[in-house]
């Protein structure tokens, strides 16, 4: 029991270690990114808008954390000799796995429910804010600002009055779709003058001109209307989220979903299609929760594996494990689960599988040494 207690609180120690280190290094690059999505919104927006990504990544770098702190505490457990002492005292080597698997329990436990309840209607959430986000900035229209391009949109003038805000001596570039054919094409306006409204509750933009004109392939010619109305969607570099993606539905919401019981009246059953996109990222969460125990059991032998060279040799080469870890699982299963060679469910454990049995081939070579 000392020993157990010694193990775990080493790796306890090294798994908040690890976790401190990655979060100094993710959230200037997560700091950066929201400044730069959200700029001209304002601070508070950005203050929001980051623990929603935060959440997003925890399940992916906590796992990470998780791996370093592993191959830290068996690789120490070799490099001071305390592995040998072990074996010498005749103490099976899995029994020191033992503090590993209960951190990695509990972490599994506290993973899932992130994934199942919390972390989709977050990625959610995160779409629709950025999209609000774009919205407020273009109603603003960057103050003082005689030039911006928001997604398809693009205004330049040579200046703007600071009163009225009206733009005098204005290009603005616009794809138009044609009612005809369907098709769009980006239209060049020329206006002496120009004022952008935003009319309470109509989501859209009216922009009303003075002595506008149209350029079309060396073409001018006057334009109709003296006004123009664009919806604020169409302007937006986020598009529409449909809420009933499945990344963005809890595990609850897809289970009964796929039972019928969470359908709406009047609502058809899921199609095959959809039943088997459910299945996955139910079993795609499970995995992803799960990989705790599979770091352990890949990252125990590492570690001691390791011993020989430096503790940092032995972190990069976990980090290496990790990174490979999540490039696979994000693109073998899926891959897997389109082309239908296996089952949806079965496809979301494939880098788990492959994963735990080099784990447990190096586990094994452990243990016999």
């Amino acid at each position: 029991m000392t020993l157990q207690l010694y193990v775990l609180r080493q790796l306890v120690l090294s798994f908040a270690f690890a976790l401190t280190g990655i979060a100094f290094m993710v959230m200037p690059a997560i700091t950066i990114q929201a400044v730069h999505r959200l700029q001209g919104v304002g601070l508070d927006k950005v203050f929001d808008y980051i623990p929603m990504v935060v959440t997003e990544l925890v399940p992916y770098l906590a796992p990470i954390a998780f791996l370093l702190g592993v191959v830290s505490t068996f690789g120490r457990l070799a490099a001071e000799n305390e592995w040998t002492a072990i074996r010498m005292a005749g103490i099976h080597p899995l029994k020191v796995l033992l503090p590993g698997l209960v951190v990695a329990v509990v972490c599994a436990i506290g993973t899932h429910w992130l994934l199942s309840t919390v972390s989709p209607e977050q990625k959610y959430n995160q779409r629709v804010f950025l999209r609000e986000a774009e919205e407020s900035e273009f109603r603003s229209l960057g103050q003082g600002r005689t030039e911006f391009e928001i997604g398809d949109f693009y205004l330049s003038s040579s200046r703007r009055d600071a009163e009225t805000g009206i733009f005098h001596e204005v290009i603005i570039s616009y794809p138009l779709e044609d009612e005809e054919t369907g098709e769009t094409e980006n239209v060049v306006l020329v206006a002496d003058a120009i004022s952008i409204d935003f009319p309470e509750g109509s989501g859209a933009m009216e922009v009303r001109f003075l002595n506008a004109r149209t350029l079309r392939e060396d073409d001018e010619f006057k334009i109709e209307s003296p006004s123009l109305r664009i919806p604020l969607a169409d302007l937006g570099q986020q598009p529409q989220k449909d809420r009933n993606v499945p990344k963005y539905l809890t595990t609850s919401e897809m289970l009964a979903r796929l039972d019928g019981s969470g359908l709406g009246s009047g609502e058809e059953p899921l199609d095959v299609e959809n039943r088997e996109a459910y299945r996955y990222e139910i079993q795609k969460r499970i995995a992803l929760s799960v990989t705790y125990l599979v770091f352990l059991i890949l990252g125990a032998p590492t570690g001691l594996w390791l011993r020989s060279g430096t503790q940092l040799g032995a972190l990069t080469g976990a980090t290496a494990y990790a990174f490979l870890y999540y490039l696979l699982s994000m693109r073998l299963g899926k891959e897997l689960a389109g082309v239908g060679l296996i089952g949806p469910g079965l496809a979301a454990w494939t880098t788990n599988g492959i994963y735990l049995a080099i784990g447990l081939f190096l586990l094994r070579r452990m243990v016999r040494r």
